[in-house]
């Protein structure tokens, strides 16, 4: 299997899903910032330009999209997703909360803390706000369980986990149980090796 990808969350996540998959796979990097991504010889795997990327050359699939490689990757290894359908289904809830609340927000922000962008101050705190609402409700349900989906670690973890990793300490101090899953997946091998492919 050969991976496609940068330095970014939506990289470590896949990085870290072959890990812990015990998946063998070749790394390429794709270089964000030299616009590398947008060249042919990438296209071609990815006509938006986007990574990562994998390849599995088993079963002829090029796919993109870290939260379709991750489901992808759990169908073809039968990991990291629950057998039964109700657990299944508050692990999909979780992913997809994440995947289209958290990271769009996210990436808005992101843009729009640009220099360029200084008129949107209060765009820029309103939806930090709301982020922010969110991981109180993260917050309550790992008061309850252990991972994200309950009692089994799954892939609603390994996609939220890359986005706030790197939050810093103050962030911790307001979502402890927060702090404590990010602290247990930490020590995950396969999330240290997945962390540091790039």
């Amino acid at each position: 299997m050969d991976l496609y990808t940068d330095n970014t969350s939506n990289g470590h996540r896949v990085a870290i899903m072959l890990e812990e998959c015990e998946i063998e796979y070749q790394v390429h990097k794709v270089n964000l910032r030299r616009g590398e991504q947008k060249q042919a010889r990438f296209l071609k795997l990815n006509p938006s330009g986007r990574i990562p990327v994998i390849v599995d050359h088993d079963e002829s699939v090029v796919l993109s999209q870290s939260v379709a490689i991750l489901l992808y990757l759990s169908d073809k290894t039968e990991k990291f997703i629950p057998k039964d359908m109700a657990n299944k289904a508050k692990m999909l809830e979780w992913l997809c909360f994440h995947a289209t609340d958290i990271a769009t927000t996210s990436g808005n922000i992101f843009y729009l803390n640009n220099s360029e962008w200084l008129g949107y101050r209060d765009a820029v705190q309103r939806l930090n706000d709301r982020i922010y609402d969110w991981y109180k409700h993260f917050d309550q349900q790992l008061s309850k369980h252990q991972y994200l989906a309950g009692d089994d670690y799954t892939i609603a973890d390994i996609t939220v986990f890359p986005s706030i990793m790197s939050n810093d300490m103050t962030f911790f101090e307001q979502y402890k149980h927060m702090a404590r899953w990010r602290d247990d997946l930490l020590v995950r091998p396969a999330v240290q090796r997945g962390l540091s492919v790039i």
